[in-house]
């Protein structure tokens, strides 16, 4: 369940950060798709989804096979840094890998300290309620 919830509130996070770069550039991705499906230039939506439930699978996958090396972590940062390594690292992975370019550098940064806040109180908040 928190899975899920985590994975949405990521989605929608960096969704937001693709909607409002006003020169994104995600036509290298189209290119790269129209090999496998045929997908229309002005179909940009698609690859914005895409690019969207790539960050935050990656993101997710990086917390679980990061998750025992978090002590270590702990003992010198906090647990909201880790969030925000994790997330950067996720981030910046999956546009490399599908090219994304054109990315407003303040909606990227307002969405690493978002997305790192949300995946630090989200374990919290639902501990509190089982």
């Amino acid at each position: 369940m928190i899975f899920i919830i985590r994975f949405s509130v990521l989605v929608l996070l960096n969704y937001g950060v693709l909607l409002t770069s006003p020169y994104i550039d995600t036509l290298q991705l189209v290119k790269d798709l129209n090999l496998l499906f045929e997908i229309n230039n002005s179909d940009l939506d698609v690859t914005y989804f895409i690019t969207s439930f790539s960050v935050s699978g990656i993101t997710l996958l990086l917390i679980r096979i990061f998750k025992p090396f978090i002590e270590i972590y702990l003992l010198h940062y906090s647990r909201y840094f880790f969030n925000v390594l994790v997330c950067l690292l996720g981030l910046s992975s999956v546009y490399i890998i599908l090219r994304v370019y054109g990315y407003s550098r303040v909606s990227l940064s307002l969405y690493v300290f978002a997305s790192s806040l949300f995946l630090t109180y989200s374990g919290k908040i639902f501990n509190i309620r089982k």
